[in-house]
């Protein structure tokens, strides 16, 4: 009986966690505009998306803190002619992104 408990609610647990699944763009940043500064960034790059395709304008919008670091990744990324890997959660229509890679080649 408690075998059967424990598979229940260990089952339970594991359908509980959600799953995302991610979208991820690589390219060149192309256009940073610092209006919104400090609650959102937005930004273009050469690459895109079938939901936010090249050229689109995407977003950046997390705490005030990390909108700094980000915009500063996004400076270094437009200078340097970087590519960077941004990434989106699944068919995101709001073109808002969730994570930022700096590459190096």
């Amino acid at each position: 009986m408690n075998r059967i408990i424990y598979t229940s609610f260990f089952s339970l647990l594991l359908l509980s966690f959600s799953v995302e699944s991610l979208e991820r763009i690589t390219g060149y940043v192309k256009v940073l505009e610092p209006t919104y500064m400090p609650n959102t960034i937005s930004f273009s790059m050469s690459a895109g998306t079938a939901s936010c395709p090249a050229g689109s304008w995407l977003k950046w919008s997390k705490t005030e803190e990390n909108n700094k670091v980000a915009f500063s990744t996004l400076m270094a990324a437009l200078m340097s002619g970087k590519k960077i890997n941004l990434y989106f959660l699944d068919n995101d229509t709001t073109c808002t992104a969730q994570y930022l890679h700096l590459l190096s080649e």
